[in-house]
């Protein structure tokens, strides 16, 4: 009997222990979900340092909720942080990898923080997740050239300039080619391409 009543006892002690836990879990999913909508609301209210701060505080409740590493990283980008916000989109982009907003965000953090080669790769990946028709698309191609520019591989930029008109002649491609020839040193080709671009653009 006393063996029964030992055991019963510790399947007992077992069941409180997990009620704890969960409790405590529970108690720490909800607190960082009244700090996101906190931050949420200060956020709307362009107090990005406050929206930071419950951000940051939600983040640590709970770190496997994608949401608050999203907004953290806005909130810093809004007060010129670029790469800490992108630390904070690398996060956001992690536990929803399909979020094709989410990943431009991320690659123009980078990209404004001069973080050039993981700026071209997170551009590569929006390209990946957005449809062949898709509006978003040729921006995001000129963008994720400049970052190949600002990598300093001239040649490669302007070919993949070169490759997208071949499919399509627009003059802000013209543009950037032209920006990309002067910084590659070859003037004559450059001036072309601004006279071909104005023209293009005159005639729109």
């Amino acid at each position: 009997m006393g063996r029964v009543k030992r055991q019963v006892l510790l399947a007992a002690g077992v069941f409180v222990v997990l009620g704890i836990a969960l409790g405590l879990l529970y108690l720490q999913v909800r607190a960082g979900s009244i700090q996101a909508a906190e931050g949420r609301r200060v956020y709307d209210t362009g107090r990005f340092e406050l929206a930071e701060q419950a951000f940051e505080r939600a983040t640590r409740a709970n770190p496997k909720e994608p949401d608050p590493w999203y907004w953290l990283g806005m909130s810093r980008r809004n007060q010129g942080q670029p790469a800490r916000a992108a630390e904070a989109f690398a996060r956001a982009t992690a536990l929803e990898p399909q979020r094709v907003d989410w990943w431009v965000d991320y690659a123009q953090a980078l990209q404004w923080a001069e973080q050039f080669k993981q700026a071209e790769e997170a551009w590569g990946r929006v390209l990946a997740l957005l449809p062949p028709h898709d509006e978003r698309v040729r921006p995001a191609r000129l963008d994720q050239v400049r970052c190949v520019r600002g990598q300093k591989q001239f040649d490669r930029a302007i070919g993949l300039l070169e490759d997208i008109l071949a499919h399509e002649d627009d003059y802000r491609v013209r543009l950037l080619l032209g920006e990309t020839l002067a910084y590659a040193g070859r003037f004559d080709e450059s001036t072309e391409q601004y006279r071909r671009a104005l023209s293009a653009q005159q005639e729109k």
